[in-house]
């Protein structure tokens, strides 16, 4: 069996890696002429955690990663906390793992060299798929061609290979805009900011904050509702620190402190699409943001893409002789759970983001009155186990 893979993202080289260790020939094709991950810092759930660790990562994520204390749900204003959810010693016990802070560049550092470049094509940008038989064949712009038994299209939330299989469709803007930084670790300790993920509530704006790359950065995403026509998905696109700042006048001084305190500031549209009816089409199907877009709010985007790449390879392994047998069980078993994870970050986006006061008030006080509550909301998340998928079919 022969894999091919579009997108050398984080969801297509752990699936990349998670094949190769089940036996299984992969290739990634990745349309960047320079393989370079961009972006903001992620949290890695502890049921991320457990397929990294699987995969023999431990070691290399120790040098990266930086394990928080807790996360803290804050209010804006004074900073006092609404719910704090212990990690470290406390995630392992309850999910079996602990969490990570992690910028997304280290992240794939750490990916890409335990795989290999050796099977990565970059500059490889898919223009078309077809389906022949019992074989799959990418087109590229360049005029190149790859053939293998199956596709799979971790190519993004502008997917090439998600418009094949569902045909043309576009992402829906969320009509919210983040800002995001990274600022020297000496900012934070200059404020006092402790080794948690810091989560500010406020109205129609939520405020995060947390170290990474080995606690030498502070990692910190601004987003608020967006009232003007600004759609740009990019995470390159430069913002302007002043109008940062105006965004989130009257905040919690450790927000405005790190805004004040970056040098490049960035801004983005938030998209995502509702969940799909199908994922696949003959030998192709997606993976990540590919198939299932999510927003921010639950910290789930990147976990998501690393508990499929597990599932597909395992899924692959169990099913070697019938490729789509394989795939076919490994949308069964994902399915479900991503749709879900899709629709409960749409819903904590709005409870984080209300704005009527009297609203706000009422959320608040849930929060501090029952925190176990908030915590048990997360089992059916972080307690997954990819690596004890049942795989059927």
């Amino acid at each position: 069996m022969r894999v091919l893979i579009a997108g050398a993202g984080i969801g297509g080289l752990t699936a990349a890696l998670a094949l190769r260790r089940a036996g299984i020939d992969v290739h990634v094709y990745e349309q960047a002429a320079v393989l370079r991950e961009v972006g903001a810092g992620l949290l890695l759930g502890p049921n991320a955690v457990k397929v990294l660790h699987h995969l023999g990562l431990e070691e290399a994520l120790a040098h990266v990663v930086v394990v928080p204390e807790s996360i803290d749900s804050r209010d804006w204003q004074d900073g006092s906390i609404l719910v704090r959810m212990p990690l470290r010693d406390a995630a392992v016990a309850r999910w079996g793992a602990p969490a990570y802070n992690v910028h997304r560049a280290d992240l794939h550092d750490v990916l890409r060299s335990t795989l290999g470049d050796e099977h990565i094509t970059l500059g490889a940008r898919c223009v078309t798929v077809e389906q022949r038989g019992q074989e799959v064949t990418i087109r590229f712009a360049d005029g190149r061609v790859a053939t293998g038994d199956l596709l799979i299209g971790a190519d993004g939330i502008h997917s090439v290979v998600r418009e094949y299989v569902m045909g043309p469709d576009r992402p829906i803007w969320s009509r919210q805009v983040a800002w995001r930084g990274l600022a020297p670790a000496s900012v934070g300790r200059e404020i006092g900011l402790e080794v948690r993920q810091h989560s500010f509530w406020g109205p129609r704006r939520q405020f995060i904050i947390y170290y990474v790359s080995a606690g030498r950065f502070i990692n910190w995403v601004g987003i608020n509702q967006s009232d003007d026509a600004w759609g740009e998905e990019s995470w390159s696109a430069r913002g302007d620190r002043d109008a940062a700042l105006a965004d989130f006048a009257g905040w919690h001084h450790h927000a405005r402190a790190l805004i004040a305190g970056t040098d490049s500031i960035y801004r983005w549209a938030l998209f995502d699409r509702p969940p799909l009816a199908t994922w696949t089409r003959g030998r192709v199907t997606l993976l990540g943001d590919a198939a299932h877009p999510m927003m921010p709010f639950m910290g789930q985007g990147a976990s998501q893409s690393i508990e499929d790449g597990l599932v597909l390879a395992r899924c692959l392994a169990a099913h070697r002789d019938d490729p789509p047998r394989g795939i076919a069980s490994y949308v069964a078993l994902r399915q479900e759970r991503t749709a879900g994870l899709q629709i409960a970050s749409r819903d904590r986006g709005r409870d984080v983001q209300r704005t009527e006061p009297a609203e706000i008030a009422a959320r608040n006080a849930r929060m501090r009155e029952n925190p176990d509550a908030f915590v048990a909301g997360y089992d059916w998340i972080w307690g997954y186990d990819a690596t004890g998928a049942v795989v059927g079919g």
